[in-house]
């Protein structure tokens, strides 16, 4: 790799954590270390941006306080994988392909550290046990990108303890991964889903550290702002944005927690193992075992046009069609797999073309095909819970 391309990739992490920095100025600075995970707080950090023979790349911030931003490159004979968890073996736990791929405060572990250390492992910590005994490791980067934020590594090496932390790093399967990240769509993306997903802990479970009645008034206060804010955003863009499916995929990754606030994970275009003419917009988790994949068209297009299938919808189906012949081949016994349209707005449609619609999904098992108005409600919903919790 030159040392220009080499400059090239660093800086797009550079770029990246300088986005979020401006973004965190959002947050009062005395409820951030409440609402942010500890990486989003840094303005220096020391970190190496290793590169590896095979062209895997990764990117690891080793000391978490620092008087600036020091990114160092670093060639190393060792896999990536082995710099940055300290590990690696014949067969691993993880085996990573495709984009968008986030780990989040877990603990990795073997069979091998458990049986011998286990009163190492903090109590009450959420632990992947990986049961096969033997020479293994946490992680491997096959196809694609990741990132690893507040994790930690418990893992038994030659028979010995080994405990490492990880408060961020990110692994790339090669450099094209890295210069496809545009920094500022991955920095926003990443501030929203963090916060909002502190959102859904403290409406669903309430706080997890005692507090004073002032700093959850805080709180509460911020999360107001951003709500009517992201609302303004969401209505001018419907309002005012004809055809453009990209401009709505961008709004939906940066707030995709609107987008099924009860989901255990959303992922932005994921990977399907076969040959797609388009992937899937979302991929929504529901549950251990219920699944969503969701096609988004602009608000501008109706589902129907009278009672006929309108253009788009007639496309969006055949998507779903391909997605689902892959999908019934792979999918688990017992796992539920539904599919997801989002199209037009209610207040386009005629009453022929409600009706219409209304009896389509009559007729689906697996499939919905709603308008983006759900979405606004979803936004409204948790506006109200905020102003009850304020009241």
């Amino acid at each position: 790799m030159s040392a220009q391309s080499d400059y090239v990739l660093k800086n797009i992490i550079r770029k990246y954590f300088e986005r979020l920095s401006i973004l965190i100025t959002q947050i009062p600075l005395e409820v951030r270390n409440l609402l942010l995970p500890p990486y989003m707080l840094y303005t220096g950090f020391k970190s190496h941006f290793y590169i590896d023979q095979s062209g895997r790349l990764g990117f690891r911030i080793y000391r978490e306080k620092a008087s600036r931003i020091s990114i160092k490159s670093k060639n190393t004979k060792n896999r990536v994988e082995q710099e940055i968890f300290g590990v690696i073996g014949n067969d691993n736990m993880f085996r990573i392909s495709g984009s968008g791929t986030e780990l989040r405060k877990l603990i990795l572990t073997c069979k091998d550290f458990v049986e011998k250390y286990r009163y190492k492992i903090p109590k009450g910590a959420t632990t992947l046990i990986f049961s096969k005994p033997g020479i293994i490791g946490p992680i491997e980067i096959e196809e694609g990108e990741m990132k690893i934020i507040d994790c930690s590594i418990y893992w038994a090496v030659e028979n010995k303890p080994y405990v490492k932390h990880i408060p961020f790093a990110w692994l790339f399967s090669n450099s094209s991964y890295l210069n496809k990240v545009d920094p500022f769509i991955h920095s926003e993306s990443d501030f929203y889903s963090s916060l909002f997903g502190r959102l859904y802990e403290i409406i669903t479970q309430g706080y997890e550290e005692p507090m004073n009645e002032n700093t959850k008034l805080k709180i509460l206060q911020v999360y107001m702002k951003l709500i009517e804010r992201i609302e303004e955003e969401f209505k001018k863009e419907l309002a005012t944005t004809h055809a453009d499916e990209a401009v709505f995929q961008q709004l939906l990754k940066r707030y995709k927690f609107f987008l099924y606030p009860e989901a255990v994970l959303i992922v932005s275009q994921p990977i399907l193992h076969g040959k797609v003419i388009k992937k899937p917009d979302f991929y929504i988790q529901v549950g251990e075992k219920e699944h969503i994949y969701v096609e988004i068209e602009p608000p501008f297009y109706k589902p129907f046009e009278g009672s006929t299938y309108s253009s788009r919808l007639k496309e969006a189906l055949k998507q779903i069609a391909e997605w689902k012949k892959i999908l019934i081949q792979q999918a688990p016994p017992g796992e539920s797999i539904h599919y997801m349209i989002i199209i037009g707005r209610l207040d386009d449609l005629n009453k022929e073309e409600m009706e219409a619609l209304q009896a389509f999904n009559k007729t689906q098992e697996d499939l919905a095909v709603v308008t983006w108005d759900p979405i606004l409600k979803n936004v409204d919903k948790i506006k109200h819970e905020m102003i009850n919790k304020l009241s």
